[in-house]
């Protein structure tokens, strides 16, 4: 029986948390909204929590407070709004147009909550309720219907330019632009006329064909050059994030030299390359990992029980600190089918590797161990300076190869 009752309170104080909770998040989350002067969220989560307690005062305050302001102030915010997309200038008129279709949504929204909540609420309640209440139905409809011209008309806009920029295009960078001009008319209706197929044909004509020159190393340390040329092919897989992209593998074609020395042949094999990305190596190395220190350490741990016997823990073994350090340091260039530089820049990554660690005895204990550095009892593996230098060049160069979008 007393099993029983404990089992019904526990249901009873479960229960209460959870009505409690259902009432008292809607109410914070409305006077967070009332204090940021967004009086529809204001008012719709204190309805919500009205709902779930329709006596609690707190979220009353903020029901009536938020109701009393919401309408003045969409009125105000609307009408700014208006002055800034009405009458329709160009694409720039979409985005206040599309706020005032959404406001006018939510205080379409807002209003038929008003409606179900008034039939849970006291008669003074409804008293201001009903001082508040305005029709949106007819105003959100029209929004909606200006919206949808509107986002017809910047679609029209983008679609009537990229056709021109496409008609006009010279080279493939200008396919690209009209790429672009051509997509954000998608931004506005999905499917727009012709759009898609000209977005295909100018990213067809658009795309760069991009070729790697050979390594060039000027670090002096000609041991390090199968790891400067793994660097570099880590790279490539890049390319295929970007959309005007691709890449050739052209080192079976020729020995590359500077391009404006290339004889006819040479020219001949390279024709359908649009760009050239040289890879000047100025400092590399990827050091091993090294112990720093090595101090021997041994720990007695004990522990009285109940019993009055005495448990005892132990550990021995030495507490390693070790090092490792890399470093990477090139001049990236972007050069044309001419020979002419497009681009330049340093690229440079440092990686600098500490850990400590007690590699303990087999019999050693853990619990015996009180301090904050890893416990082991077999060497850790080195650290792996050569794929760590490759995360970072691989983000680096990323950076770099935006250029490709």
């Amino acid at each position: 029986m007393i099993k029983k009752i404990s089992l019904l309170f526990l249901l009873f104080c479960f229960t209460l948390s959870l009505t409690s909770q259902n009432f008292r998040k809607p109410y914070r989350e409305a006077k967070r909204a009332l204090k940021k002067k967004d009086f529809v969220t204001a008012t719709l989560k204190s309805i919500e929590s009205l709902k779930a307690k329709k006596n609690f005062k707190k979220s009353n305050v903020v029901f009536e407070e938020a109701l009393s302001k919401v309408n003045s102030w969409a009125a105000a915010y609307i009408k700014d709004l208006e002055s800034k997309s009405i009458p329709y200038k160009d694409y720039r008129s979409v985005e206040p147009m599309k706020k005032i279709s959404i406001t006018y949504n939510n205080l379409d929204n807002l209003q038929k909550k008003l409606l179900e909540l008034s039939a849970v609420l006291s008669s003074k309640q409804k008293k201001i309720i009903a001082l508040h209440t305005m029709d949106y139905e007819e105003k959100r409809t029209e929004s909606d219907s200006i919206l949808n011209a509107y986002n017809a008309n910047a679609a029209d806009e983008f679609y009537t330019n990229g056709v021109i920029a496409f008609d006009n295009a010279a080279n493939k960078y200008d396919y690209r632009e009209a790429y672009k001009i051509f997509k954000n008319s998608k931004n506005y209706i999905e499917e727009f006329k012709d759009v898609q197929t000209y977005l295909d044909r100018s990213l067809q004509l658009g795309t760069l064909n991009i070729g790697y020159f050979p390594l060039k190393n000027f670090t002096n340390t000609p041991f390090n050059k199968r790891a400067m040329e793994n660097l570099i092919n880590s790279t490539i897989g890049l390319f295929n994030e970007y959309t005007f992209a691709n890449y050739k593998d052209i080192s079976s074609m020729i020995e590359l030299g500077q391009i404006g020395a290339l004889g006819d042949k040479g020219k001949a094999q390279l024709k359908n390359i649009d760009e050239f990305v040289k890879f000047k190596f100025l400092k590399y190395y990827a050091d091993p990992t090294v112990v720093e220190t090595k101090e021997f350490y041994e720990n007695t741990k004990t522990k009285k029980k109940k019993d009055g016997t005495v448990k005892t823990w132990y550990c021995r073994g030495y507490i390693f600190e070790v090092a490792a350090s890399g470093y990477v340091e090139i001049d990236l260039e972007f050069i044309d089918k001419n020979g002419e530089l497009l681009e330049s820049k340093r690229v440079s990554v440092r990686i600098e590797h500490k850990d400590k660690f007690f590699l303990a005895s087999k019999d050693s204990d853990r619990r015996a161990y009180p301090m904050f550095s890893k416990f082991t009892r077999t060497m850790p593996e080195s650290f792996d300076m050569v794929s760590a230098l490759i995360n970072g060049f691989n983000k680096k160069i990323n950076e770099s190869y935006k250029r490709y979008n």
